[in-house]
């Protein structure tokens, strides 16, 4: 019998990337499994960093107000059901099987789909069988391209930060990144955007013109930081919706600030932030929200964060630096091949105050060994680099060095937050 570890195995074997399928593909797949993007209200998120946290918050929120609510993202860090969630809850192993040969047997005339293509058809299936009031649907990679975009009329669409990623295929600069990532404006959709960049702001407020559509930047005027309370960021908001009050948001990181009123203002664009009583409702939502991997508390004094990239780990060290710590910071790092270890090395080495970092190796095929990785840090960093290839012995030795004073933070990589995720799961069955 075919099973939903037979359906996990099978869709880990279908290539990540191919040159082919096209947007285009992604539509006739869509119009094989029915076209279920047709019925639905979706909101439509793109951006370099933060996509995952504006579509947490968002879907807390509208969960918050009684509506049923679907959610796309992607990766996965520990199962590949968290992909496909109603409600914040990931679809049930039947739920997934079911919509795994629903969609093999629809599309068995297309031809070839990717990894991600796949996923995607079977969350829209998924979710058009679910009576949804609205889908949260987060881009793979870049906007105009990427698979998602093959969506007929999202009824909002929003733009995270802005930043280099991916250049080789988005762009050498942040206009050109900014144009792959607004392409996915479309006539009649509402638009809300990171307004902390202006070279990326003119190129989305330029996108949404051409279609007439309204567009609100939300930026650093929006906030006043307020402190800590309870391992809560609180802000003093100026403007939009909350204006006047003070905000509690579930993150120590400031930067989920400008996502968590950006995902706001995707609320005020539904006509979802009218009443003092959907405010309220909207409030204890965004109070609620989980966004697992994302400078989260996994254990007492350990931190982990999925920063990935240059503007991730600017972000994280931000992060990191306001974290009070009695004892010293200790950091266990990891990068994929693909991105510029440089950058990222140049802020970890220049701008934190880590006591020791440890270097390990992701697990798969994307892996940049350990050695690299130490001699780009050298560069920056005066303090003790120790190696230690193999996820599980470098966590297992970062923690037997840690004292109960010291904080332990993790970062550089997805697969090494869920590897780790993965290990404290499994530590607790």
């Amino acid at each position: 019998m075919f099973t939903y570890e037979d359906a996990v195995k099978a869709i880990d074997e279908i290539p990540k990337f191919l040159e082919a399928p096209s947007v285009a593909h992604t539509r006739a797949v869509l119009d094989a499994i029915g076209a279920p993007d047709e019925n639905m209200k979706i909101i439509h998120v793109a951006g370099t960093n933060g996509k995952g946290s504006v579509c947490a918050f968002v879907s807390s929120m509208l969960s918050s107000q009684g509506k049923k609510v679907g959610t796309f993202t992607s990766p996965h860090l520990i199962k590949m059901n968290e992909r496909i969630k109603i409600n914040n809850v990931p679809v049930s192993d039947d739920e997934f099987l079911r919509s795994y040969l629903h969609v093999k047997e629809c599309c068995k005339e297309l031809g070839e789909m990717n990894y991600f293509e796949y996923l995607f058809a079977m969350g829209m299936d998924i979710f058009s069988k679910a009576d949804l009031d609205y889908v949260v649907l987060e881009v793979g990679l870049g906007g105009r391209m990427d698979g998602t975009n093959a969506i007929k009329a999202p009824v909002c669409c929003a733009i995270t930060s802005i930043s280099m990623d991916h250049v080789e295929i988005l762009g050498n600069t942040i206009s050109e990144i900014a144009a792959a990532k607004a392409g996915i404006i479309k006539p009649g959709a509402k638009v809300v955007y990171d307004n902390t960049r202006a070279e990326a702001s003119e190129v989305i407020r330029k996108e949404a013109a051409l279609y007439g559509n309204d567009a609100a930047g939300v930026d650093a005027s929006w906030y006043e930081r307020a402190g800590m309370d309870k391992g809560n960021l609180m802000i003093d908001v100026k403007k939009g919706a909350f204006a006047g009050s003070r905000l509690y948001i579930p993150f120590i990181a400031e930067y989920q600030a400008i996502n968590a009123l950006l995902a706001v203002s995707v609320m005020e664009a539904l006509g979802m932030m009218e009443t003092a009583e959907q405010i309220e409702e909207a409030r204890g939502g965004l109070m609620m929200t989980r966004w697992p991997g994302r400078m989260q508390q996994v254990l007492p004094g350990v931190y982990i964060d999925g920063a990935h990239n240059e503007d991730g780990i600017g972000k994280f060290v931000q992060a990191v630096q306001a974290v009070p710590c009695s004892g010293r910071k200790l950091l266990l790092f990891s990068a994929v091949k693909e991105k510029d270890v440089d950058l990222m090395a140049r802020h970890i080495g220049r701008e934190a105050d880590f006591a020791e970092i440890m270097i390990t190796e992701i697990e798969n095929s994307r892996q940049l060994g350990c050695e690299i990785l130490a001699d780009r840090l050298k560069h920056y960093y005066e303090g003790p680099v120790e190696i230690c290839p193999g996820i599980r012995k470098a966590f297992d030795k970062a923690m037997s060095e840690k004292k109960e004073e010291d904080i332990l933070f993790i970062a550089g990589s997805l697969y090494l937050a869920g590897s780790i995720m993965e290990f404290l799961q499994t530590d607790k069955e």
